[in-house]
């Protein structure tokens, strides 16, 4: 796969291909039929299957202020496409003289001619141009006017909820990871930094990795069934999100307890998969009840992590 961050220097050839634009967070089971048509379309013609997304998403550039973080990093969004066999991924470099374009702009500009697709294929919801006037309706009329096809797939629907990305950001803040995990193709990954911490799990026998710069959404507090991917390597986890009223600290962390490692993380890059929530943070009347629970939380995690491998 081809990764073009520069739609002016497109190369010609890859002109005239099926193209689909979109934010693609989190590569939701909608966003997957949608480059399945998209490949279908590319293989009855021959021709080139190609994504064009968004770095940042919008609205961290028009409301930075809501701190909105995506599910994925880009990082993870170009792993999760590449899985598909796209020929080129163009990522446009958000920012206000983009979003301020209108719809006509966009499409005759960047589709039509920096891109001279053949063929669109988008959700039957999608939105495009400034202040998300062009609906899906207005880019078929374009396409009537150029001679582009335009494919406009349904909405997925699972369990009759309808599958989108503000959805599954919706279940992640709520703690919800299991359901999260059922609308994307892989489980629900947070990015951090591992940073210096208190230590205070290393006194009481559960030496932690405690995670700052967070780049996608943090989870709501709780206990959670977890593997830690870092150095190219996954280990299973149990993770801590959240303050520790046992303590009285009441400083939100992101705390991992690595499973069979040992060993110093300062400064690394992590990824955290999450996979089912164990409990809510509660406070314990000593450190000896915390460190009880905390051994059953761990053999609980570890049990959970053993039978989804089996």
């Amino acid at each position: 796969m081809q990764i073009i961050t520069d739609i002016n220097f497109f190369p010609e050839k890859f002109h005239g291909g099926v193209i689909s634009i979109g934010k693609f967070d989190g590569m939701h089971l909608g966003h997957s039929l949608i480059i399945k048509r998209l490949k279908n379309h590319a293989e009855q013609r021959q021709l080139p299957v190609i994504i064009l997304t968004f770095d940042p998403l919008p609205v961290a550039v028009l409301r930075p202020d809501l701190n909105i973080q995506p599910i994925c990093t880009l990082e993870r969004k170009i792993e999760l496409i590449r899985q598909f066999n796209v020929d080129v991924l163009v990522v446009l470099q958000t920012n206000h003289e983009l979003l301020r374009q209108n719809a006509e702009t966009f499409f005759f500009e960047t589709i039509k001619e920096k891109l001279n697709a053949a063929v669109i294929v988008e959700g039957n919801n999608f939105c495009f141009g400034h202040d998300r006037l062009g609906t899906a309706g207005l880019i078929q009329q374009y396409g009537q006017q150029t001679g582009i096809e335009i494919d406009l797939v349904e909405s997925v629907r699972f369990d009759n909820h309808l599958i989108s990305s503000s959805g599954i950001r919706k279940l992640i803040q709520e703690g919800n990871v299991e359901q999260a995990a059922k609308w994307m193709p892989q489980p629900y990954r947070l990015t951090g930094t591992v940073i210096q911490g208190d230590q205070r799990g290393r006194t009481l026998g559960f030496p932690t990795a405690n995670l700052g710069n967070i780049e996608t959404i943090i989870p709501k507090p709780g206990i959670y069934v977890t593997s830690a991917i870092f150095d190219g390597k996954t280990f299973g986890s149990t993770t801590h999100i959240g303050t520790n009223p046992t303590f009285h600290q009441s400083i939100p962390k992101i705390e991992v307890f690595i499973h069979d490692f040992n060993g110093n993380l300062y400064g690394k890059r992590m990824d955290i998969d999450f996979f089912v929530t164990l409990r809510e943070i509660v406070r314990f009347g000593s450190a000896e009840e915390l460190i009880q629970q905390m051994n059953l939380d761990i053999r609980q995690s570890r049990k959970i992590l053993t039978l989804k491998k089996s």
